[in-house]
């Protein structure tokens, strides 16, 4: 069994940083902790303070030549330790090293300023989404990330010195509650979603009703969402064509106003042209998934730690017992939408409408996480033991040269 360790220098090389992962689970009442180790040859930081803290990067703009002198970014420290010189801050609490830690500084035993860290994040702290901009634009897109930086200075209150700073972007996602908790939590209905909606034309007799529902309140990325319709004319129109959408709604927990952006999307008619006082039921099936011929402008994605990584779809966020930290965040959400389009008699030309009625349901949308699996997995081997393997840590360099080095091997 191996843990990997990343392992990052600063520009000067005088500080490296490691960690044993980039991705942090929010449980709602407390976050996975950043445990570290950073080195810094006492001879170099003579004289200087060593701090380690997490980063929360906001981005709510992009940059362009007009708006050169406006910054579109906000940085706010979520969680600040000092490390050096030893004692300095404020209420520090002793640390509990993990066996990776241990492990770790003893085979560095012989080098001085080796200096093993615990990071906290606060409570409400909001997960890493970004906003995918329009294909072929460059630059860094809008969202919330999260940097764990370490560095070195005379006085922390100064501007930083990038040689003199070291940093790994992390990632915090939201643990999928079971959907007893969320009922009990008022979050999710006990039954299906549904929703009624009736319309009077102006100029026009009668009324159209449609009734929606939906199987289920809580689906996972991937699975067939079924919507059952009944749509009920008794108006002077006729019904001519049937749209179904499903919406990611992102919201700023800052501003008011809410984007939609289309998910899937299917358009039919089947069951058309619908006379004035007849009747439809009908039960149309929707993915929950992107399509692959759609854009993925304006739609929210957890944020990626490194390059090349595969972008995965943010699931609803939900914030049960407290509310965003620091007042960011983007609130996710998810919702099924239909509309029908009528004309009147005269009009035989699906494109010729003289009116539409829509109706929407939210829904929460998940994502089969890891941890689910891992359980399985723990399981699974609890009812057949086996012997367990040796352990220990494997060291991932992160920096192009530095990744020429071996791999150092660590048992614990």
């Amino acid at each position: 069994m191996q843990t990997n360790l990343m392992k990052k220098l600063s520009p000067s090389g005088d500080i490296t940083m490691y960690i044993a992962q980039r991705e942090y689970v929010d449980h709602y009442k407390s976050v996975d902790p950043i445990d570290g180790v950073v080195i810094v040859p006492t001879s170099k930081a003579h004289g200087h303070r060593l701090f380690v803290e997490i980063q929360l990067h906001f981005r709510y703009g992009a940059e362009a030549e007009e708006f050169s002198n406006i910054p579109f970014k906000k940085m706010v420290v979520v969680a600040s330790q000092e490390l050096f010189p030893l004692g300095n801050g404020p209420n520090q609490i002793p640390h509990v090293f993990t066996n990776w830690q241990t492990a770790l500084c003893k085979k560095m035993a012989n080098m001085q300023g080796i200096c093993p860290f615990k990071l906290e994040f606060p409570q409400g702290s909001p997960p890493s989404l970004v906003v995918a901009g329009p294909a072929g634009v460059s630059g860094e897109p809008c969202g919330l990330t999260y940097q764990v930086v370490s560095y070195f200075c005379t006085d922390p209150t100064l501007p930083l010195v990038k040689k003199n700073t070291v940093g790994f972007n992390v990632r915090v996602t939201q643990e999928t509650l079971p959907v007893p908790l969320l009922e009990q939590l008022s979050l999710a209905p006990s039954t299906r979603p549904a929703t009624l909606v009736s319309r009077q034309f102006l100029l026009s007799p009668g009324k159209m009703q449609i009734e929606m529902c939906l199987d289920r309140a809580v689906v996972y990325y991937g699975e067939k969402l079924p919507m059952h319709v009944q749509i009920t004319n008794n108006s002077s129109r006729t019904i001519r064509k049937i749209k179904c959408k499903l919406y990611q709604v992102s919201q700023l927990s800052f501003a008011t106003g809410e984007r939609r952006a289309p998910l899937y999307c299917m358009e039919t008619t089947e069951g058309c042209p619908i006379p004035p006082g007849a009747t439809l039921q009908r039960t149309y099936t929707l993915m929950t998934k992107l399509q692959p011929h759609r854009t993925n402008e304006n739609l929210v994605f957890e944020a990626s730690t490194n390059r090349g990584e595969v972008e995965r779809l943010s699931a609803s966020t939900i914030f049960p017992y407290t509310d965003p930290k620091e007042g960011f965040a983007i609130l996710v959400s998810y919702e099924a939408k239909i509309k029908v389009y009528m004309g009147g008699s005269q009009f035989q030309s699906v494109r010729s409408t003289l009116g539409e009625v829509s109706a929407r349901v939210p829904f929460f949308l998940f994502h089969q996480t890891p941890r689910e699996n891992i359980e399985l997995e723990e399981s699974a081997s609890t009812s057949n033991p086996v012997a367990k393997p040796h352990r220990m840590v494997r060291l991932t360099s992160v920096d192009n040269e530095a990744a020429k080095e071996q791999p150092l091997l660590v048992d614990w």
